[in-house]
């Protein structure tokens, strides 16, 4: 991976991807800062956001700047959740990573100059970091797979593949 992020704004989607492919401890073995917007947590049921806190997730308050931000945002772009929003604030504010599996928030980052991964990076890093085998990978990716993760099927599928190589 070229990319070697210190911090990692996470958004909704990729806790709760991480979550049903039961590998959400290990992303916190990850030798990266993963925070979330303080709204995301608040919102979590499944995975739990106090829970996540207790992991290791930072929850991370806007100042009263970046949320009219947020706010400026979210009449530019309807499409894209007000949660999802904060996220893209906080990172920016942050010089963070974005990781989210949101096809439209994923453009909106590219077009703001915002670095954005998402849950198969998180994967990718945790078995090239020895953080699970490609064996868990393969069978993390299928649950998040078969709970409904709308993730690229091409790059599911080679992931499959090199995993159970």
């Amino acid at each position: 991976m070229t990319d070697s992020p210190s911090l990692c704004i996470a958004d909704t989607n990729v806790l709760i991807d991480l979550h049903n492919g039961g590998v959400l401890a290990a992303m916190f073995l990850l030798p990266y800062t993963f925070g979330a917007p303080d709204v995301i947590v608040a919102e979590l049921q499944v995975p739990d956001g106090q829970s996540l806190v207790s992991m290791g997730l930072c929850s991370e308050e806007l100042p009263a700047e970046q949320v009219l931000e947020v706010a400026t945002l979210a009449e530019q772009h309807r499409t894209v959740s007000v949660n999802d929003l904060f996220a893209l604030v906080l990172a920016r504010y942050k010089s963070a990573t974005l990781l989210t599996g949101d096809r439209r928030l994923r453009q909106l980052a590219d077009q703001e100059g915002i670095r954005v991964h998402g849950v198969l990076w998180v994967l990718d890093e945790m078995v090239r970091l020895g953080k699970i085998s490609p064996a868990q990978a393969v069978t993390a990716l299928e649950a998040m797979l078969a709970c409904g993760a709308r993730l690229p099927r091409a790059e599911c599928d080679g992931r499959l593949r090199r995993w159970t190589m």
